[in-house]
């Protein structure tokens, strides 16, 4: 995405290149420009940081070590003011830390490694850039909502059910607006078909079974749908590859979900959410990431969460494997009931198990299922 809507016209995305080597920042402008941007370029981090107090980017890419300030402190500085504006890092040194730690908190959202090739800069800039989108988008979400969310006071406080009614139909046009994102997160990877809506639809019916208090309803609903949000930073030669992912592929997969935090928990509406999706890969003996939380110190999302993604895996079909049969599938959960999956959970699923199966045949390939 080389553009971005302001006032209803499309304009250039802004990028800001920062290097010491004047040869850099000319190579990189004029790949970029050619490629649609509207390029910007310091010499040092000063120089940086002062273009960006004075002027809204939409992608840094930044080298790490130049004299005065260093990239990552570029970067630290800049998240105290601008914590939305994505960073690409550029290093020299393939086994720099700091760069790799800095995608690991997600401080980063990627780095590239000298010397760049032209369609690598771009595709990472492209990459950025959406994520920029989705960040901004999240924003206008949020202050929609909270313009509506200031006007219904108003309105109960009238005891008006007239416009009740249309707080109504604003919340369901923000979980419109949140399945429209979730459904090209899952057509990017072909073989998911509706994943992230079944497994919301089973998250809510196993919450209603436990007796979750409704007002947290809606946080298990978005948090399980957007669970996967942070895959938008993945690079395709990870997220589909075909065949199994080095050490340092799985690193970089397995940040999604700290990604998928940071992209959502700016906004005040999905800080609940935001939990679930940190922690939705957290298993209930300790052995998941990213925190290797056990027990109750992962939130009741999560822990649903846990026990709908495993079986939806299994009962869903896949271009690299059939879906496994349902007594299988459920042997499998109750192998795994007191050290993957919280037992209460698992109970409530078992009680549910009929109606879980419905659902489960979703989107599967036309085939015959035991």
């Amino acid at each position: 995405m080389k553009q971005k809507e302001v006032s209803g016209a499309a304009v250039p995305a802004q990028i800001l290149i920062v290097d010491d080597e004047a040869i850099i920042l000319q190579v990189f402008g004029a790949i970029l420009e050619e490629a649609g941007y509207h390029i910007d370029t310091a010499e040092d981090a000063n120089t940086a940081r002062e273009m960006l107090a004075a002027k809204s980017y939409d992608v840094v890419i930044s080298d790490i070590i130049m004299p005065g300030l260093s990239g990552i402190e570029l970067l630290k500085m800049q998240k105290q003011t601008s914590p939305d504006v994505p960073f690409v890092l550029v290093t020299g040194n393939p086994n720099l830390d700091s760069a790799s730690e800095a995608i690991r908190t997600g401080s980063a959202v990627d780095y590239l490694i000298k010397p760049v090739s032209g369609p690598e800069l771009i595709k990472t800039v492209a990459r950025a850039v959406e994520i920029k989108q989705v960040r901004d988008e999240n924003r206008r979400l949020e202050a929609e909502n909270l313009r509506y969310q200031h006007h219904l006071e108003e309105l109960v406080q009238k005891k008006s059910a007239a416009l009740i009614r249309a707080y109504d139909e604003v919340s369901r046009s923000y979980d419109f607006t949140l399945e429209a994102l979730v459904a090209m997160l899952d057509a990017r990877e072909k073989s998911a078909g509706r994943h992230s809506v079944r497994v919301r639809e089973f998250a809510l019916i196993l919450a209603h079974e436990m007796d979750v208090p409704p007002e947290q309803l809606d946080d298990i609903a978005r948090g399980t749908l957007l669970h996967d949000i942070g895959k938008i930073a993945i690079p395709d030669s990870v997220l589909l590859k075909p065949g199994k992912l080095t050490a340092e592929e799985w690193a970089v997969m397995r940040n999604h979900a700290q990604i998928g935090y940071d992209i959502i928990q700016s906004s005040k509406q999905l800080a609940a959410a935001a939990e679930i999706i940190l922690s939705h890969h957290e298993k209930y003996d300790g052995s998941g990431y990213p925190r290797g939380l056990k027990g109750d110190e992962i939130c009741l999302g999560a822990r649903i969460f846990s026990v709908v993604d495993a079986y939806d895996a299994m009962r869903s079909v896949r271009v690299y494997k059939k879906a496994i049969p349902t007594e299988e599938a459920l042997e499998e959960i109750r192998r795994c009931d007191g050290t993957l999956f919280d037992p209460e959970v698992v109970k409530a699923f078992m009680a549910c198990q009929p109606l879980l199966e419905e659902i489960a045949q979703w989107d599967t390939l036309d085939q015959n299922l035991p």
